[in-house]
């Protein structure tokens, strides 16, 4: 292949791992961005939308377009590349988010990988490639019609339903320490368990147990890493008495076991 034929010139390219309180202010990029989510949660806008990119989830904003990201949740670990496409069309992949292919999962944590830690002076030609694979593997996926999730909140209702997300949310906040019903909750702001339900999955592209699931999580990983409490007593903090299904559910989510991820300072990814 000549340099001629390379499908992207790329500008940038970084993974980063941010604390809860990242945040980058409405910008523009005269290129495009990718923006993939490793783990944790980001809430990105792109020209007044809102959409939210949840652990194996990407999103191309095209260029010139305003756009500003946030932190949701759970601290994220997020890869980003600015480029410019001379040879592939990007338009399939903008402005929605997509889920990365199973088959591609190696690619990603190799190219990680070697951003975390370069091996040598052909890095950039090995990122580079990792990086066209991806997006090609992305728009394929798109072009043979396999699902991905909900782009948006697309209603003209989309800022009233956040709201009730966030109250939701903020309820289910300060109830981690003991059982919670999905009923409890839609009464808590006011609505029906099914419209409640619609509402989280447009939102978060999850249900109301998955994201109720997600700060217990939050919140463990917390404790674990701010407390002196034992896992066990952790368990209990966030509402799950089972020291076994805590510690099965915390290493699911997390990759390591809570005792693990204690001793080793919050490391979640190798």
């Amino acid at each position: 292949m000549t340099a001629n034929a390379f499908p992207i010139r790329i500008d940038s390219l970084f993974y980063r791992e941010a604390s809860l309180a990242y945040h980058t202010g409405a910008h523009e990029h005269r290129v495009h961005q990718w923006i993939y989510c490793m783990h944790g949660g980001m809430t990105v806008s792109i020209n007044g939308s809102f959409f939210e990119l949840h652990p194996e989830e990407s999103i191309v904003i095209p260029p010139k377009a305003s756009r500003e990201t946030w932190c949701r949740q759970k601290a994220p670990g997020y890869l980003v590349c600015i480029f410019e496409s001379s040879r592939l069309d990007m338009t399939p992949m903008e402005g929605r988010v997509l889920k990365l292919p199973s088959e591609m999962r190696d690619d990603i944590q190799a190219l990680v990988g070697e951003l975390r830690q370069p091996r040598g002076d052909d890095s950039p030609f090995l990122t580079s490639a990792l990086t066209v694979r991806l997006l090609i593997g992305h728009l394929r996926a798109i072009a043979t019609g396999i699902p991905q999730p909900a782009s948006s909140l697309s209603s003209l209702n989309a800022i009233r339903h956040q709201e009730l997300v966030d109250q939701a949310e903020v309820f289910m906040q300060k109830n981690l320490h003991r059982q919670l019903l999905r009923q409890e909750i839609a009464s808590a702001v006011g609505v029906s368990e099914p419209h409640l339900a619609r509402l989280f999955r447009a939102a978060t592209n999850k249900t109301v147990l998955q994201r109720l699931t997600d700060m217990r999580i939050v919140q463990a990983k917390s404790l674990l890493l701010e407390s002196t409490l034992s896992v066990t007593q952790i368990a209990g903090e966030v509402g799950l008495s089972s020291f076994s299904h805590f510690t099965r559910i915390f290493k699911r989510a997390v990759g390591v076991a809570p005792s693990d991820y204690r001793r080793s300072g919050g490391q979640s990814w190798a």
